[in-house]
């Protein structure tokens, strides 16, 4: 009579201590602590290899830690035990997806929607979106994310997920303005007003308009363009603009652009024509970034050769340009410029057409807004070998929609 009791009392307290190290590793996981959640786990499934839940978060925490083939293989073996297990599809299409295998990823994904039925299901509907948005249909993705969206209103991946397909597939305006003082006390305005309306599931067209007051005068530059998502991997983005009677601002500017997208780097190149009332110049841009999660680093190297009119005269000039964004926080990150030469021929001035000898130091932060709104600053320091050191702010607000 009293060894059955007994072994009873060890059974349930075996079991009572394997479900505290189980809830153990789930608050460890939950609160980020990937390495000691791991370890329990696995302490978990040692003890009752049947403990799927426990498998799938092995699996969750490796592709955490990039440990990509283990968590692949351990997803693999849950699936052939159990080959209708929608969770473990779920992470295993995540998984893919992070291998760079996308349309493997979508596969498995979309047998694992047609499964879940009628169900809501928030971590199914995200997965689908991050998937269809590598594969470029920004349309689908969208709708995923929206779905997504409505059944887990308050999770911040998938907020963020939502967010970021609206930024790029949705429509916009944005409003980007500086002021800039130099050490002559010559003060400059410039405000730019830009909206971006969908056309086609791959194709925006944009208008703008650039008013510019300096040295008394008020000129302004208007026109519109296109942005194409040609491919998978390629954009390509092409605009005119022209403004009749500028004597500060271009006449007409004419930009091709193309970027080419290779797993975390971006590879691309611009052809640009601006012309003002006495010279035109034409430049040549080759960019690069790469892009690894927190840490975004850009740079564009550009070759401009100017032709004055009325004399047989062409200067070339060289500028190069380096940034380095910080994104910290979810809705938060901050950056820091250094270029030497011409900072930016978006808002190149007749002024500053030739070889200046400028360096430019720049720090600024941008906040992402649950509205889709975002709202940045930049602070610019300036040396030119021809005139006084000059400050600028510049202050840009991005409104989206779906």
């Amino acid at each position: 009579m009293l060894l059955p009791l007994a072994m009873t009392l060890v059974l349930a307290i075996g079991a009572q201590s394997g479900a505290d190290v189980r809830a153990r590793a789930e608050q460890l996981a939950r609160a980020g602590r990937t390495v000691e959640a791991l370890d329990l786990f696995k302490e978990v499934v040692a003890q009752n290899p049947g403990d799927v839940e426990a498998r799938l978060w092995i699996a969750r925490l490796d592709l955490r830690l990039g440990r990509i083939n283990e968590a692949e293989t351990g997803l693999r073996a849950v699936l052939q035990e159990h080959p209708d297990d929608i969770d473990a599809k779920i992470v295993l299409g995540n998984t893919l997806l992070r291998k760079g295998e996308p349309d493997k990823a979508l596969a498995i994904l979309v047998d694992a929607e047609r499964e879940n039925g009628d169900r809501e299901n928030s971590d199914l509907f995200a997965a689908l979106g991050r998937t269809y948005r590598r594969t470029a249909d920004d349309r689908r993705a969208l709708e995923y994310f929206t779905r997504a969206k409505k059944a887990a209103p308050s999770d911040p991946d998938i907020a963020s997920g939502y967010e970021s397909v609206v930024g790029i597939y949705g429509h916009s305006i944005i409003f980007e303005g500086f002021g800039q003082h130099d050490g002559a006390n010559l003060t400059t305005q410039s405000g730019l007003l830009l909206g971006l309306a969908r056309v086609h599931p791959r194709v925006h067209l944009t208008g703008r308009v650039r008013l510019e007051k300096e040295y008394g005068t008020t000129d302004a530059l208007g026109g519109g363009g296109f942005i194409w998502r040609a491919g998978r991997t390629v954009t390509i983005a092409g605009r005119a603009a022209g403004g009749a009677g500028n004597t500060v601002l271009p006449t007409s500017d004419l930009v091709g652009d193309v970027v080419k997208y290779t797993g975390s780097f971006e590879m691309g190149a611009g052809l640009r024509r601006i012309s003002f009332s006495t010279t035109d110049v034409v430049v040549v841009s080759p960019t690069f970034a790469w892009d690894i999660g927190r840490w975004r680093f850009d740079s564009r190297y550009s070759f401009s050769r100017s032709h004055f009119h009325g004399a047989s005269e062409s200067t070339g000039d060289h500028s190069l340009g380096l940034r380095e964004t910080w994104r910290r926080w979810r809705r938060a990150a901050v950056n820091a410029a250094f270029s030497y030469g011409i900072e930016s021929f978006e808002d190149l001035t007749s002024n500053r057409v030739g070889s200046h000898g400028a360096l430019t130091l720049a720090a600024g932060a941008r906040f992402n807004l649950p509205s889709v709104t975002i709202i940045s600053a930049t602070w610019e320091h300036q040396w030119r070998s021809s005139v006084s050191a000059f400050d600028r702010l510049t202050v840009a607000f991005v409104q989206s929609f779906p």
